[in-house]
């Protein structure tokens, strides 16, 4: 083996320094430091189960402050009087069922408002001295004030007649006493009290189900004024109740609807239902429709009638969706009868094309070959309003355009936003408004024979059953294309058949 190289005298040699023992005041620095952390560590476990105790104190506190605070809302709206809650202004703050029914409205109605301005003058006028008295103590402790102030009244229903009542006012107070707001028991002490509350009760509900309805509800009496409305005809109409209730069904209802109210008025004067369609116009102009029914009833003591309007849009669409499924299917079938009975290739395409446009009223359609040795496309008939553009036997490479690329890849392609397609490609911009396109392959199995196009300078003109339909129609076409082919070849064969042997085109039987 050979020596070693000598290390020349300036190299130097790394060598690790020698580890150090540790010495006994390492030792003992390093037992001290585990002692302290060992105590840090008691200290943190200890804290962690205070906090723990804590946080299930926090839990059960906070679980009983709920449990209270359910059953005072339980007794504030289950109460048999009337209950608010108001600021040292008597500006309204919250409001039980009672008392809200008590004044005619719901109780979300009440909130801000003054409740002073639901009382007679004279009652308004004293209270709100003794609000005032209240009032300059806000913020300090107030002893000296009788802790209730009763009284008699006359509440107002709202925008309605007055009825004597009582009232009685305690402050509220913080964990500091000083007076915060005021609690408002009011009672009805008008002599048909249980009715009066019963009926405002009634048409508390009534209300509540009136305005929360699905459906737009309208009431309007026999000269067509309307006398009441729900929330879903103020939404769906675009008016508010009060403008809608100085309006007349034929203000919103389509001028050729309008003019048979006459004959629906004397219809519904014999006691007989009307249920029709009609088309109901908003507030800026746009239309939608309509199933409108309509029924005589009392209403504020005289004859009215009662309609529900429910907005047929989309049951129209899907009607109409119906509807056209069913033509395109029918027409759909009678081209494909059509050009089943077509034996000439270019004849079959052409008529094809001509049929798709004329049945289907598609802005553009067009059928390409395949050439399949040059890998193009020919576009062997076109229909539409494209035709003086493009010239006899236009030519596509494969993978170019939308056509190009559906023959390339054997699949369907749909752009209903064009522009925003990467494959779609304008020979002509400036005279091709086309918005939406869609092409379909026309194959026999795994083979492509060509390429079904249809465009339209609408935006979403195409949906899911333009797309079904034209690819069974790309399927009759692939199989009149085929029938034409297997004409021409037997055509041809026959007529090579027929210079081999003169007899066969003559119908001349050969002698033995």
């Amino acid at each position: 083996m050979p020596d070693k190289p000598q290390q020349s005298a300036r190299e130097v040699t790394y060598q690790e320094p020698p580890m150090s023992k540790p010495d006994a005041a390492d030792k003992v620095f390093v037992a001290d430091a585990v002692a302290d952390l060992q105590r840090e560590v008691a200290h943190l476990r200890t804290a962690v189960d205070v906090l723990q105790r804590q946080n299930a104190e926090l839990v059960s506190i906070r679980q009983a402050f709920e449990v209270e605070r359910r059953r005072y809302r339980e007794m504030f709206e289950s109460a048999p009087d009337g209950y608010v809650l108001t600021n040292l202004s008597g500006n309204i703050r919250e409001a039980n069922r009672v008392a809200a029914a008590l004044l005619g409205v719901r109780p979300d109605f009440l909130m801000g408002k003054a409740l002073l301005g639901f009382m007679d003058e004279e009652a308004r006028s004293e209270l709100e001295t003794t609000l005032a008295r209240w009032r300059n103590t806000e913020g300090s402790p107030a002893r000296e004030l009788p802790p209730i102030v009763r009284g008699s009244i006359q509440l107002r229903v709202y925008k309605g007649a007055f009825f004597p009542a009582e009232y009685a006012i305690s402050p509220l107070r913080d964990e500091h006493d000083h007076i915060i707001g005021l609690r408002w028991m009011l009672r009805d002490l008008s002599e048909s009290t249980r009715t009066a509350q019963a009926l405002r009760e009634r048409d508390y509900h009534y209300r509540t189900l009136f305005d929360n309805a699905g459906d737009a509800i309208l009431i309007h009496n026999l000269t067509g004024r309307y006398l009441d409305v729900n929330r879903m005809a103020c939404e769906i109409l675009g008016y508010t109740r009060e403008e809608l209730l100085h309006m007349t069904p034929a203000d919103v209802n389509a001028p050729e609807v309008s003019e048979q109210f006459p004959a629906f008025i004397a219809k519904l004067r014999q006691g007989d239902p009307v249920f029709f369609e009609t088309v109901v116009v908003r507030r800026d102009g746009t239309t939608f429709p309509a199933e409108l029914n309509s029924r005589m009833i009392e209403y504020a003591g005289g004859p009215a009638v009662l309609s529900i309007a429910r907005d047929i849009t989309e049951r129209k669409r899907a009607e109409d969706a119906l509807t056209r499924r069913a033509a395109q299917l029918a027409l759909l079938s009678d081209v494909g009868r059509q050009i089943a009975a077509i034996l000439g290739l270019e004849q079959v395409l052409d008529r094809a094309a001509q049929l798709v446009h004329g049945n289907f009223g598609y802005h553009h359609v067009s059928l390409f070959v395949m050439d399949g040795e040059r890998k193009e496309l020919i576009m062997k008939a076109i229909a539409g309003d494209f035709v003086s553009l493009f010239p006899i036997n236009h030519r596509v490479p494969l993978g170019q355009g939308m056509v190009g690329w559906v023959a390339e890849h054997g699949e369907r392609l749909l752009a209903n936003d064009a522009a925003n397609e990467p494959h779609y490609i304008n020979f002509y911009p400036d005279l091709i408004t086309t918005r939406s396109e869609l092409s379909v392959p026309i194959r026999i199995g795994d083979r492509t024979m060509g390429v079904l196009d249809v465009q339209s300078p609408e935006a979403n003109a195409f949906d899911e059953n333009d797309v079904k339909v034209m690819e069974a129609l790309a399927d009759q076409i692939a199989v009149a294309m085929a029938n034409a082919q297997l004409y021409q070849e037997a055509q041809e064969a026959r007529r090579v058949t027929g210079k081999l042997n003169p007899a066969v085109v003559s119908g001349v039987k050969p002698q033995p």
